[in-house]
C-alpha cells in the first residue's frame, strides 16, 4: 500500500506516484510524492537518493516523451534502459541536472553549456544589418558566429585558436646547469629514442656534456633544440628488457630530430589525456597570427554591438557581460526592440542565475574543462533553471555540491520561485539545512548499497527528525557531528611549508604558510581562488621534491622532513569499464595471488596473472576482452556499451570462473561490496589493510568491481583518500596531502567518516590542506586561509588568516558565517521567496 502524502499535498497539484520500483538498489520502493511542492530526497552517500529521483522519475519521463515521438525521428536517438519499477503515476514533464554526468569537452564553454552562444550569435547577426545594409560583406546568419562552423571559424586555425607548440625555454629551464644534470626536465629521463642521439652527437663534435648547457656551443645547442637537418647521427645504447634480467642494444643511424619536434611527435602520438598532458608542461599555445588566437573568422571579429565585438563579448566574465546587456538593450531604437527586447530579456534571466548560483567571475569562453565540478554543475543547473515553463518537474542532483554558503541562500531562493511558479522541484540533497527547507522529505535508507533502498520517511521534514532510524532526522534535530575532538595547537615550535612568490589564476602572493602537521582549511567565496592555491601547492610541493623546476612560484620551503605528496583530486579514475575500485586500490592484485594459490589453479599451471581480466592469453574472455561488455559501433550514433553473450557480463572464460576461493569464483568476488569483502578476507594483512581504509573513508557499500565510470567525483575522491592514508601509514617519511572540497556532496553522517580519516592522517604525522565551503569541517580545523574578498579579478587575496576563532572575528563573508556556526545559528538566512 502506498503511503499517501499529508499537509503540504493539500494544494491540489495531486502527487507522482511510484509503486515497486527496483532500480539500482532500490528495494521494491513505492511512495507518494507531491506535486507542486519543494521536495527533499535524503539519505547517507549510496542510500538510493539518485537511484529513485534520477534514475527512475527524470528515465521514466524521459522514456515516455522519445514515445510520443515519430519513429522515424526516434530512430536517430540513443534509447535508455527502462527502470525498473511497475507503475508510476502523476509525472509529466522533467528537466534533470545529473552530477554523474558532467560535459568536459574542451569545444563546450559556460557560454555554449548555457545557451547563451545562441542569443549572442542571434542579437550579432540580426541587430548590426538592421542599422547598416552590408555590416560585414554579405548577409549574417548564426553561423559567423559559430567557430566551429565553415562560415563563423578562422580559416587558417579551423577556430581553434591556435596550436601547441614546444617551447626552449620549457625544454632547457635551468641553462646554468649540465644537460642531463639538472638543465633540462625533458632530459631528466628516457623519454623517447631520441635521447640516445645526444651524447652521441656530442662525442662527433667533441662537446663536453658536463660543462653548463650555456656555455656549450651554440652550433650543438641548436642541433639538440631544432634537429641536425640532413647530418646523419649513428648511436647505440643499451638498455635493460622488459623483465630486467637482460639487456638489449637499440642502435640507429638518422638524422636528429631535436627535441622541440620530438615533443610534438611524442604529444601527436599519445593516446590519452593524462599521456598528453605529460607533454603540456614543455609547449604552449601559440595563437594564431590570423585571427588573434580567437578562433573566429573576419565577420565575427570586424560586428560591433554595444562596443565590443562578439569575441571581445566572450572574453568578457558574466558580470561585464549583465552590464553590456543593459546597455545594449538601452541604444536600441523602436524597429530594433521588436528583435533584440526578448533575446536581451531571455540573455538577461540567463546570466542573472548564473551570477546568483556564484558564477559571475566566470568568462563566456571559458572552457568546460577548465571549471571545478561545482562550477561545471552549477553552469549547467543555470541552463536548466532559465526556463520560464511551469508544470514541470524539475529534478536536481545535490545543486549544493561546491557552493558558498552565501551562494547556497541564493540557490534556495530560485528552487522556491520555481515552486512558486506552479512548478515540482525534487531536490537530492545532503545539506541539513537546505533539506528543513523544504515542503517534504524522502528520507532514504538506512544504509548504504545494499543497506539502503528502503524509504524510511515520506512526509514534512519533522517526520524524518521524529523518526528514531533516520540518520538525516537526527541531524535536522541539530544533533550535528562531532568532527574532530580537540584542534592541534599551531605555536612557536610549528614547522611551515611556505610558498614564496605565488602566481596562479587570479591568486597572486608574496609568500603563503601552511602548518606542518596540522590540518589547514581554505576557505572563502566561490572562485575566491581557493583552488588555484591547493593546486598550486600540491603541483610545486611535488615538484620541490623531485628536484623539479617550480612554475607557479618562486620558491618552496619547509619540506625537509617530507618524503611524498598526495593530491586527493575529484577526477575520474579511468575512461573505461575495466578501471574499478578493486584495481585502482590493488586490492585486486592480491585477490589474483590467492586464486592462484588454490589447488585447482596450482594444478592448471595458472598463475596471478592468468586471472586478470587486462591480459590477453589468459583466463579472461576474449570476446569482449575482460570487460564484460562490447561496445557496439552506432555509426553515426553514439556508441554503446551491451552485455557480452559470451561470457554473460562475467569477464571470463568458464576454466577460469571453475576456480574457487573460500567458495566464490573470482567474478563473483568483483560482486562483493566493500564492506562484504573486508569480512570475507580477514587476511592476508596487506588485503585487510586496503578494505578496511576503504571502509574507513565511507566506501563499504561499493561494489569491488564497479566500472569506474560510473562512480561520482566525491568516490573516486575517497578511493584517492583511502591510498593516501595506506600510504601515510606505510611511509618512513611525513606526507604532504591536499584535497580539494573532499566532504562536498556527503551526507553529515559521511561528513564525519571524511574526517575521521583525516584524523589518522594527521596522526601518522602527515600534513593535511584542504580546500572547503562546509563550515562545521572548516570551523574544526587547526588553521584557516580565508581567500576574498570575491570572486575572480575581486579574488585572491588573503583577507584573513590564522585559528579559527582568529577568523571569525574578522570581517570577512565567511568569518560571519564562522559566527553563526559557533552561536549555533542558521547559516543560511530567512528564504525571499513567495511561499507556493
Amino acid at each position: 500500500m502506498t503511503a499517501r502524502p499529508r499537509g503540504t499535498a493539500d494544494a491540489g497539484y495531486g502527487v507522482i506516484e511510484v509503486v515497486g520500483a527496483r532500480t539500482n538498489n532500490l528495494r521494491d520502493v513505492s511512495v507518494a510524492i507531491p506535486k507542486g511542492r519543494l521536495v527533499a530526497f535524503t539519505g547517507v552517500s549510496g542510500s538510493g537518493k539518485t537511484s529513485l529521483a534520477v534514475d527512475t522519475l527524470h528515465s521514466e519521463a524521459q522514456l515516455r516523451y522519445l514515445e510520443g515521438l515519430s519513429p522515424f525521428v526516434r530512430q536517430y536517438i540513443t534509447q535508455r534502459n527502462r527502470p525498473k519499477v511497475d507503475r508510476i503515476t502523476g509525472l509529466g514533464a522533467t528537466l534533470a541536472v545529473d552530477q554523474r554526468r558532467l560535459n568536459r569537452n574542451p569545444r563546450s564553454t559556460v557560454a555554449t553549456l548555457t545557451g547563451i552562444d545562441g542569443h549572442l550569435g542571434l542579437l550579432y547577426s540580426r541587430l548590426p544589418g538592421l542599422r547598416e545594409a552590408d555590416p560585414a560583406g554579405g548577409p549574417l546568419t548564426t553561423a559567423h558566429f559559430d567557430r566551429n562552423t565553415p562560415e563563423g571559424g578562422c580559416p587558417d586555425c579551423h577556430g581553434v585558436g591556435g596550436r601547441w607548440q614546444a617551447q626552449p625555454d620549457l625544454i632547457v629551464t635551468r641553462p646554468g646547469l649540465p644537460l642531463f644534470e639538472g638543465a633540462s626536465p625533458w632530459f631528466a629521463k628516457w623519454r623517447s629514442n631520441e635521447h640516445m642521439f645526444v651524447p652521441a652527437l656530442a662525442a662527433k663534435q667533441g662537446v663536453d656534456l658536463g660543462q653548463p648547457w650555456e656555455s656549450l656551443p651554440e652550433a650543438f645547442r641548436q642541433a639538440v633544440l631544432y634537429g641536425t637537418g640532413d647530418e646523419v647521427v649513428e648511436a647505440s645504447v643499451d638498455v635493460p628488457n622488459k623483465n630486467e634480467k637482460s639487456r638489449m642494444t637499440f642502435s640507429s643511424s638518422q638524422p636528429m630530430r631535436g627535441a622541440l619536434a620530438e615533443v610534438e611527435r611524442v604529444f601527436g602520438n599519445a593516446k590519452s589525456a593524462e599521456a598528453r598532458q605529460r607533454y603540456l608542461a614543455y609547449m604552449r599555445k601559440e595563437p594564431c597570427g590570423t585571427c588573434g588566437g580567437s578562433g573566429y573568422d573576419r565577420a565575427a571579429r570586424s560586428v560591433r554591438l554595444g562596443g565590443l565585438a562578439y569575441p571581445e563579448l566572450l572574453a568578457a566574465d558574466v558580470r561585464e557581460v549583465r552590464r553590456w546587456a543593459r546597455r545594449v538593450a538601452d541604444g536600441l531604437d523602436v524597429r530594433e526592440r521588436a528583435v533584440g527586447d526578448p533575446l536581451l530579456q531571455d540573455l538577461g534571466r540567463r546570466v542573472g542565475i548564473l551570477d546568483r548560483l556564484g558564477l559571475a567571475h566566470l568568462q563566456l569562453s571559458r572552457s568546460a574543462a577548465t571549471l571545478s565540478g561545482g562550477e561545471l554543475q552549477r553552469t549547467r543547473l543555470a541552463a536548466q533553471l532559465s526556463t520560464e515553463l511551469n508544470g514541470i518537474v524539475f529534478v536536481l542532483d545535490e545543486p549544493g555540491t561546491g557552493l558558498h554558503p552565501a551562494d547556497k541562500a541564493h540557490l534556495l531562493d530560485i528552487a522556491l520561485e520555481l515552486r512558486a511558479a506552479g512548478n515540482t522541484v525534487l531536490l537530492v540533497e545532503h545539506d541539513p539545512e537546505l533539506v528543513a527547507r523544504a515542503d517534504w522529505v524522502v528520507d532514504l535508507g538506512p544504509g548504504a548499497g545494499r543497506l539502503g533502498g528502503e524509504v524510511l520517511v515520506s512526509g514534512p521534514p519533522a517526520d524524518a527528525v521524529a523518526h528514531p532510524g533516520s540518520l538525516t532526522g537526527r541531524y535536522l534535530a541539530g544533533e550535528g557531528p562531532r568532527l574532530r575532538r580537540t584542534r592541534r595547537p599551531v605555536g612557536a615550535g610549528t614547522g611551515w611549508v611556505e610558498l614564496h612568490g605565488l602566481r596562479a589564476h587570479n591568486v597572486a602572493a608574496d609568500l603563503l604558510r601552511f602548518p606542518a602537521g596540522r590540518l589547514t582549511c581554505l576557505t572563502g567565496v566561490s572562485g575566491s581562488g581557493k583552488s588555484s592555491v591547493l593546486g598550486a601547492l600540491g603541483a610545486e610541493a611535488e615538484a620541490a621534491l623531485a628536484g623539479r623546476p617550480t612554475d607557479r612560484v618562486r620558491a618552496v620551503s619547509g619540506l625537509g622532513e617530507f618524503g611524498w605528496v598526495a593530491v586527493v583530486d575529484q577526477d575520474p579514475l579511468g575512461r573505461t569499464p575495466r578501471s574499478n575500485p578493486a584495481t585502482y586500490s590493488k586490492a585486486f592484485d592480491i585477490v589474483r595471488r590467492l586464486f592462484a594459490g588454490t589447488d585447482a589453479a596450482r594444478e592448471r599451471g595458472r598463475d596471478a596473472s592468468w586471472f586478470s581480466f587486462n591480459t590477453a592469453g589468459g583466463g579472461r574472455c576474449e570476446t569482449c576482452a575482460g570487460h564484460g561488455r562490447k561496445l557496439v559501433d552506432m555509426h553515426f550514433l553514439p556508441d554503446v556499451w551491451v552485455v557480452c553473450d559470451a561470457c554473460d557480463g562475467r569477464r571470463y572464460k568458464p576454466e577460469a570462473l571453475a576456480v574457487t576461493y573460500r567458495g566464490l569464483a573470482i567474478d563473483e568476488v568483483l560482486e562483493l561490496t566493500v564492506a562484504d569483502a573486508a569480512e570475507r578476507f580477514a587476511g592476508p594483512p596487506q588485503l585487510a589493510d586496503i578494505l578496511g581504509a576503504l571502509v574507513q573513508v565511507g566506501l563499504g557499500y561499493l561494489q569491488l568491481g564497479q566500472s569506474a565510470t560510473e562512480l561520482s567525483g566525491g568516490e573516486a575522491q575517497r578511493l584517492k583518500l583511502a591510498a593516501a592514508i595506506r600510504r601515510g601509514a606505510g611511509s618512513g617519511k611525513a606526507g604532504l596531502v591536499v584535497l580539494d572540497e573532499p566532504v562536498s556532496g556527503l551526507h553529515p553522517s559521511d561528513v564525519q567518516q571524511v574526517v575521521d580519516a583525516l584524523e589518522v592522517l594527521l596522526d601518522s604525522g602527515n600534513t593535511v590542506v584542504v580546500a572547503e565551503h562546509d563550515i562545521p569541517v572548516a570551523a574544526s580545523a587547526d588553521w584557516v586561509i580565508d581567500l576574498g574578498p570575491g570572486a575572480g579579478p575581486d579574488g585572491g587575496a588573503v583577507v584573513a588568516q590564522g585559528t579559527p576563532d582568529t577568523v571569525a572575528a574578522a570581517g570577512t563573508p565567511t568569518a560571519g558565517y564562522f559566527r553563526r556556526y559557533a552561536a549555533g545559528l542558521p547559516l543560511l538566512g530567512p528564504a525571499r521567496a513567495a511561499a507556493g
